[in-house]
């Protein structure tokens, strides 16, 4: 079964290498919005000393054993039990096989169950379309967008997914 062979995980040394690597793609940098650091030093600081605090948690993808990219809940606001979300299936071969959902609603588990928070929200670019299917199964919702007049400035939509929507999904597929 496909969610027998996800796992998240924390980064471990040998994940530099993938990272070196993604960072070197264009096109993922263009529909992320922000990059990885291309610097090893600078990439090992990112991963490893600012990876799991307070304010993040930081997981490695893996699919049968092979890191295919990234997943955190950043941003967090302990208060307002509020997380902004990222992913990124980083290596391309995993693409369009579910497996951006799957990781998502593990993820959303932990933040729901386990840390106990109350919204999950995150921004993506209107024209990724495929990570926009992925949220809307995983069952965001858009709240709003940010627009500007600059032809040059892309759309950026809003989605967000409370616990209690959460919930009622789980519930609803009989998870």
């Amino acid at each position: 079964m496909l969610s027998d062979l996800i796992r998240l995980r924390k980064p471990q040394k040998a994940d530099l290498e993938f990272f070196i690597s993604w960072s070197q793609d264009v096109e993922l940098r263009s529909l992320m919005g922000w990059e990885y650091p291309k610097d090893k030093t600078e990439l090992n600081r990112w991963l490893f000393e600012r990876t799991q605090n307070r304010e993040r948690r930081f997981f490695i993808i893996e699919y049968a054993s092979q890191p295919i990219g990234d997943i955190e809940l950043c941003n967090i606001a302990w208060r307002s039990g509020q997380a902004e979300l990222k992913i990124c299936i980083a290596d391309k071969s995993y693409w369009d096989q579910g497996l951006g959902t799957r990781s998502l609603k593990i993820i959303l588990k932990e933040a729901f169950t386990t840390l106990g928070l109350n919204e999950v929200y995150l921004r993506v670019y209107a024209f990724n379309k495929r990570a926009v299917c992925c949220y809307q199964k995983a069952g965001f919702t858009l709240k709003g967008f940010l627009k500007r007049k600059d032809p040059n400035w892309n759309e950026i939509w809003l989605m967000s997914l409370t616990k209690v929507q959460f919930e009622k999904n789980q519930s609803q597929i009989g998870a």
